[in-house]
């Protein structure tokens, strides 16, 4: 019976991306090793591979390009010539097109794109300047899917003769003399992908996947594959079920608490037993969320081709902790500030080949990328052996900005300046920075995270970015605390420890915000009721319970009422019904059914922070 191929399109589209990522990939050492023959052969298949499942669907433009990229890398294997930094740019401007391509499609315009003509043109005339040739007679698809791919198509599908050369020759090979015109190009099989000659008997057309008159069971995949694709709306349906069966767990856990369930052994036995199964059933259901820095760090090492080829510089990634995990959620929104940070770390801190042999450093700078597990949160560290932050420079710049800063600042508060809206010691504006706009958006998208950016420097040997997100949005480890009748959450992780201050070692100053003494450092004193506008004048107030909260480096004390306890909690979302309260990172449902508002500790640490620099200033 007939087999609807538009089920398997949205796997063609995911494993489409996956081969041109691994093509960008594979594209970065050809430059520095040519023939390596592996890398020949990984790229090969994956054009091969994106080749035949645009042909299954009909996806011509996309078959035709990626066909004259597969015919030529079949050349370069073969020992045909050796790739070069030349190959290394057609490959990647090639992916770029390739992607842009793949937008139209999953959004369903199926109308010609030139830019896919253009690139194909410019490939065959790269492969026909090479006098790249293939006698190889193309063989129909298997319709047996391989273990490599859902839509791959056997090696033995080979393309056959060039096509004439319509767009510029990238000259990989020299021409030939006397060589023999190139050939009239070869028809496409609109549902293979594959070349055919005009004039050759078409056989009985076959999809890349299924024959149309293959029983379906004989299509079935093999039953031993170890995963299997599933939408996000999927999981993230799941994840907020389970959010809510843990909440009502909470809630059934205190109401039989208030009936005093230690006289019921049965009822006991079986609430525990019902708390321990819904903590593992949540942390299982997390875990599909998990996904490792692997797809954030396989990002970055075409950024970095691209951003040193531009300015002349030479740049080596080095990355470690692939296998760290962190939520996808957060996966996603932290490609933006890392790649802000990294273009940075090349722009700014990396010196000059020259400038570097002239300081003694290698002509190559190194930048690191490294990710690490620390309790609840992930740690993100981006370091470059650079020129490191010029203190006295960024000082003066913040003064011509009309910025209040003192000479006695520490490093730490002086480098936070680079971290304000508009600032930039860039001393002209290029495509890549000088605008004032990078590191201000990487820190407001951070603690729009729930996390922390941080900056230690030493001239002369380098710069180290450091960021710090929860490993996932979905639950949350709180400390409840409570002014007069309302409770609200501090985030576990920002909490360094909690003390009741005695009555002398809070001081304050006219005009000037006021200070606890802990252990011979004077923090400056945030209230609760003052965050939430708390209008109560009349009520008496307890002896105050001290938080100590650090963000960025930057530590404050937090006054509150009480101290009610630690809690595990999941954590919903205000923006879809409200809109951004100040001082406010989200919302939690309590045991008792309360709604409690999470704390946004970034924001009013930066505050106070702000508050005694004027102060000093």
């Amino acid at each position: 019976m007939p087999i609807d191929l538009n089920r398997f399109i949205a796997t063609f589209f995911d494993e489409a991306q996956e081969h041109l990522e691994s093509i960008e990939e594979h594209a970065m050492g050809l430059g520095r090793d040519g023939n390596n023959t592996e890398t020949l052969n990984t790229i090969f298949r994956a054009a091969h591979s994106i080749k035949g499942g645009s042909g299954t669907f009909g996806f011509t433009q996309l078959a035709e390009a990626t066909h004259e990229m597969e015919t030529l890398f079949d050349a370069l294997r073969k020992g045909k010539g050796r790739a070069d930094e030349t190959t290394v740019r057609l490959l990647l401007d090639a992916c770029d097109v390739f992607k842009s391509h793949l937008k139209r499609l999953k959004a369903g315009e199926r109308d010609n794109d030139p830019a896919m003509n253009a690139m194909r043109n410019t490939l065959a005339g790269y492969r026909v300047t090479a006098k790249v040739e293939s006698s190889v007679v193309p063989t129909p698809v298997s319709t047996k899917p391989t273990e490599e791919s859902f839509f791959d198509t056997p090696d033995a599908a080979e393309p056959a003769a060039p096509a004439t050369p319509k767009g510029p020759a990238y000259g990989l090979f020299e021409d030939a003399p006397g060589s023999a015109p190139a050939p009239a190009p070869a028809a496409m099989d609109r549902r293979t992908g594959d070349r055919r000659a005009s004039d050759k008997p078409v056989e009985k057309e076959k999809y890349g996947l299924f024959e149309p008159d293959a029983p379906v069971e004989q299509n079935r995949r093999k039953g031993d594959q170890s995963s299997i694709r599933v939408s996000v709306e999927k999981i993230d349906r799941i994840v907020n079920l389970v959010g809510e069966l843990v909440i009502a767990q909470a809630m059934m856990q205190q109401s039989a608490g208030a009936i005093d369930a230690g006289k019921d052994e049965h009822l006991a036995h079986s609430l525990a037993t019902l708390d321990r199964n819904t903590r593992d059933l949540q942390q299982a259901v997390m875990s599909i969320r998990m996904m490792p820095m692997e797809f954030v760090f396989s990002r970055f090492p075409r950024l970095v081709y691209d951003v040193s080829s531009k300015l002349g510089k030479k740049v080596h990634l080095r990355t470690q902790g692939h296998d760290t995990e962190l939520d996808k959620e957060l996966i996603e929104l932290l490609v933006d500030p890392l790649t802000h940070v990294v273009r940075n770390a090349i722009d700014h801190g990396i010196e000059s080949p020259d400038e570097r042999v002239k300081s003694g450093k290698p002509e190559q700078g190194t930048v690191q990328m490294r990710a690490t597990h620390r309790g609840g949160s992930v740690i993100i560290e981006v370091h470059d052996d650079g020129r490191g932050l010029d203190r006295e420079r960024i000082l003066a710049k913040a003064r011509e900005l009309g910025m209040d800063v003192s000479d006695s600042w520490s490093d730490v508060e002086a480098w936070g300046l680079i971290f304000e809206a508009g600032f930039s010691t860039a001393k002209e504006v290029t495509s890549l920075s000088g605008r004032g706009v990078g590191m201000d958006v990487v820190r407001r998208n951070i603690a729009s995270l729930g996390g922390s950016v941080s900056v230690s420097s030493v001239k002369g040997e380098g710069t180290t970015i450091t960021i710090q997100v929860p490993l996932t949005l979905a639950v949350l480890d709180g400390m409840i605390v409570g002014v007069g009748d309302e409770q609200y959450i501090v985030p576990l992780e920002f909490v360094a420890e909690a003390f009741k201050p005695a009555p002398g070692d809070i001081r304050s100053i006219v005009n000037q915000a006021s200070l606890v003494a802990v252990r011979g450092e004077h923090l400056p004193i945030v209230r609760l009721d003052d965050i939430v506008q708390f209008a109560d004048p009349g009520r008496e107030r307890p002896e105050p319970i001290c938080l100590v909260v650090e963000v960025d480096s930057r530590r404050s004390a937090l006054l509150v009422d009480q101290l009610v306890g630690q809690q595990q909690l999941v954590v919903k979302s205000l923006d879809a019904n409200l809109h951004s309260v100040p001082g406010v990172a989200g919302a939690t449902i309590l045991g008792d059914g309360r709604v409690a508002l999470i704390l946004d500790v970034s924001a009013f640490t930066r505050t106070s922070a702000r508050a005694i620099a004027r102060n000093a200033a």
